[in-house]
């Protein structure tokens, strides 16, 4: 039986303000489509995957060049304009809410519906300890019973730890937890490690062949609690 249904926060939860990346992109001489953005977080989350499985303590260090570098060559950025894109991603991110601002379609329907069945809800995340008052500030913070930031725990995902942090805050048993998140390396690992059963939100399909549940649109989550608790 499935009790709680704890999530990542972006890509998850949150999407990015695409324009965003398309300004950027196009202040410094180049031209994206919402589709090369989109195509672009693919190739770039798994460049992400793979420092983050080579990484000897599990933790996620230097996200921003790790991600980005390879994000904005694809969008044909070269040279120092990549390390501009950076910079001025940054800064954007700095500007209350982030770039992480935009729920994930479908968001009221599913958390309603999880609500209504009585289900215990979180967010995991990988953040700097600001996620909680922008949550508050997008307005979804109490669809959540908790939410557990790296920035807090001082440990980040997949590391063991910042799971059992919401573990003790669920009062649930591993086994009786589905995590939904975005990456294998991050989410997967580190839910599958402490005995939760991990989900990949995967809707443009980055991951075809991983060895878990993977749901392309938000509703889905609702499938995989009846297929777990059947």
């Amino acid at each position: 039986m499935i009790r709680g249904v704890f999530f990542d926060a972006g890509n998850t939860i949150l999407f990015p303000d695409y324009e965003i990346y398309r300004r950027i992109v196009a202040e410094l001489g180049g031209d994206a489509s919402r589709e090369d953005v989109v195509a672009a977080e693919a190739h770039a989350r798994a460049a992400f995957d793979e420092a983050v499985s080579r990484s000897p303590d599990r933790n996620v260090h230097g996200f921003w060049p790790v991600f980005y570098e390879p994000f904005y060559r694809h969008l044909g950025l070269s040279g120092n304009a990549v390390e501009m894109a950076i910079g001025n991603t940054r800064a954007f991110n700095d500007m209350d809410p982030g770039i992480w601002k935009v729920p994930v379609e479908g968001f009221n329907e599913v958390m309603d519906e999880i609500d209504r069945r009585g289900i215990v809800t979180g967010i995991i995340s990988n953040s700097d300890g600001r996620l909680d008052r922008r949550m508050r500030k997008i307005g979804i913070r109490d669809r959540f019973s908790f939410l557990v930031d790296s920035w807090d725990i001082g440990v980040s995902k997949p590391d063991a730890r910042i799971f059992e942090a919401a573990l003790e805050l669920a009062q649930l048993p591993p086994g009786e937890i589905i995590y939904v998140g975005d990456y294998y390396e991050v989410d997967v690992v580190g839910a599958r490690g402490v005995g939760m059963h991990p989900v990949l939100f995967d809707p443009y399909g980055a991951y075809d062949a991983a060895d878990c549940a993977i749901m392309r649109r938000f509703a889905d989550v609702l499938v995989v609690v009846d297929d777990l608790s059947a």
